[in-house]
C-alpha cells in the first residue's frame, strides 16, 4: 500500500520505517524544522534506540523515501498519517486544507497526533466540504489512532503494541487500517474500535490516569519519610495487589517529557471548557511541579539552608533513560534551584548534554559539564541522581567515596539499596526511603 506520513519527529519516523518494513511504500514528509536533506543522509532529529538503523535499512531498500512537497504526499498515497507533536496542530490544519483543496481520489486520513477532542470529526468535515465545493466525487474517512509510544521504547511500542485504538464510523476504513497494522497485531488481536472522539479521549485519559498514579505514589512516599517508613517496602505490598500492579508505581523526582504533562493540561482545559473544574488533575500537575524540586529541598535542609559554594554532582539530565530529551525534565527545575542558591553544578548525561546546554545557554554561569560519570564527582559535596540510566545502577562505590568531598547521595529514582549505601559509608537520601531531613 502507498502511505504518506506527515511528520518526521519520533512518532512519524517510527511509523514510517515500521510500515515500510512490512512491505508498504512510504513517503515521509517533514513538518517544521526537520530537513529532507538531513533525513536522506541519516541525520535524525531524535535519538532513539534502533531508529537510525531501521530508517536507514528501509531507505536503502527504497521502501521509505522523503519529500518536502506536501502536495506530493497528498497525491501519492491511499492512506495519509498525521504524525506530529500536539503543538503542530496549525500545520495539521494546513495539510487537511491542502487535502480538501487538491485531493481527487478516495482517501483515509489517520490522525496519530494528540489533538483536542473532536479534531478528527472537524478534519473530516473540512475535507468533505472541500470535495463538495470542487465537485469531487471521492470518499474520505478520518480515523483517530492515538499513538502510545514512549521515548526509549518507541519501536517496540509500535511494533508490539498492547493495544491499537481505532476511532471512526467507516467500517471499510477501519478494516483497511486494521490490515495495515496486522503485522504488529498478528499473535493477539489488540485492536479496540470506538468512535473518533472516544479514541481521542482515550489518549488523554490514559495519560491523566498514569499522571495521577505517579503523583499519588510520590505523595505517599514523601509522607512515608515522616513515619520512618521505607516506601520501597510499601511499593512491594501495593504492587502485589492484583488490582494495582507495579507499572508506574515508582516514587521519584517527578515526571517530565515533551507531551505527558502537556496532555494533562490540555485535558484540564478541555474539561473546563465544558464547565467542569478538573480539580484533581490540576492538583496532580501542581504536585508534580513541586516534586521536581524534592531533591533540592532535601539538599537545602541537609546543608542547613546554605548551598552557596557547594559543588553538586548531577547524574542524568534527560527526563528518562534512553533519550536525549530534556523537555520538562526534573533536571531543569532542580538545577535552576541549586544555581539560584549559589551552588555549582557539575552535570553528566550520556545523551542529553547538548540538549541541556541549549536550554541553559552558553554564557549562563553555574553549570559545567563532563563526559564521564565519575569525573562529575571530583570534589563534590553531594551527588544527585535524576535519571535512572542503567550504568548508574552498579557504580564503583569505593571510587565514588574517594573522589567526593562528602559521601552524600540524593537519589531521585531510588535505584540504590538503602542498607548497602549505608554499609558503604554513604549518607543516602532517596524519595520515601525512611530518612527525613
Amino acid at each position: 500500500m502507498k502511505i504518506s506520513v506527515f511528520g518526521c519527529e519520533l512518532t512519524g519516523l517510527v511509523t514510517s520505517a515500521a510500515l515500510a518494513q512490512t512491505g508498504n511504500e512510504v513517503m515521509a514528509l517533514p513538518i517544521g524544522v526537520v530537513k529532507v536533506e538531513d533525513l536522506k543522509k541519516g541525520i535524525l532529529p531524535r535519538e532513539e534506540p534502533g531508529l537510525e538503523t531501521l530508517v536507514k535499512s528501509q531507505y536503502d531498500e527504497e521502501r521509505l523515501f522523503f519529500e518536502a512537497d506536501w502536495s506530493q504526499g497528498v497525491a501519492y498515497a491511499e492512506v495519509l498519517f498525521l504524525s506530529m507533536p500536539s503543538w503542530n496542530i496549525d500545520r495539521a490544519e494546513d495539510i487537511v486544507n491542502l487535502v480538501a483543496d487538491t485531493a481527487e481520489k478516495d482517501l483515509i486520513v489517520v490522525n496519530q497526533s494528540t489533538f483536542p477532542i473532536g479534531t478528527a470529526d472537524r478534519f473530516k468535515q473540512t475535507i468533505k466540504d472541500g470535495f463538495t465545493r470542487r465537485g469531487v466525487q471521492a470518499k474520505v474517512a478520518v480515523i483517530a489512532m492515538p499513538e502510545f509510544m514512549s521515548e526509549g521504547s518507541a519501536i517496540k511500542d509500535f511494533t508490539h503494541p498492547d493495544r491499537v485504538v481505532l476511532g471512526g464510523d467507516c467500517e471499510e476504513a477501519i478494516a483497511t487500517i486494521r490490515d495495515v497494522m496486522r503485522p504488529f497485531n498478528y499473535a493477539v488481536d489488540q485492536v479496540k474500535v470506538m468512535s473518533t472522539r472516544a479514541a481521542e479521549y482515550t489518549k488523554y485519559a490514559v495519560n491523566a490516569l498514569l499522571a495521577t498514579r505517579m503523583s499519588l505514589v510520590n505523595e505517599l512516599a514523601n509522607n512515608a519519610e515522616h513515619f520512618d517508613i521505607d516506601m520501597e517496602q510499601v511499593r512491594q505490598g501495593l504492587g502485589s495487589d492484583g488490582r494495582v500492579g507495579f507499572s508506574y508505581l515508582y516514587p521519584g523526582c517527578g515526571f517530565g517529557g515533551p507531551s505527558f504533562a502537556e496532555d494533562v493540561k490540555t485535558l484540564v482545559s478541555t474539561l473546563e471548557s465544558k464547565g467542569y473544574d478538573a480539580d484533581l488533575l490540576k492538583t496532580v500537575l501542581t504536585n508534580n511541579d513541586s516534586q521536581k524540586e524534592v531533591l533540592f529541598r532535601k539538599a537545602w535542609r541537609y546543608f542547613h539552608n546554605n548551598l552557596k559554594g557547594k559543588t553538586i554532582a548531577v547524574w542524568g539530565l534527560s527526563f528518562k533513560p534512553n533519550t536525549a530529551t530534556v523537555d520538562n525534565a526534573p533536571s531543569l527545575k532542580t538545577i535552576e534551584a541549586l544555581v539560584a542558591q549559589g551552588a555549582n553544578v557539575v552535570a553528566y548525561d550520556p545523551k542529553a548534554k547538548s540538549a541541556f546546554q541549549r536550554y541553559w545557554g552558553e554564557s549562563r554561569p553555574g553549570v559545567s559539564y563532563v563526559d564521564d560519570m565519575y569525573q562529575a564527582l571530583d570534589g563534590a559535596d553531594a551527588l544527585m541522581v535524576l535519571t535512572e540510566w542503567k550504568h548508574f545502577w552498579n557504580p564503583d562505590y569505593a571510587r565514588m567515596k574517594e573522589m567526593m568531598a562528602l559521601p552524600v547521595i540524593f537519589d531521585g529514582r531510588n535505584i540504590y539499596d538503602l542498607n548497602i549505601m549505608k554499609s558503604k559509608g554513604f549518607e543516602y537520601f532517596g524519595v520515601g526511603r525512611g530518612s527525613f531531613i
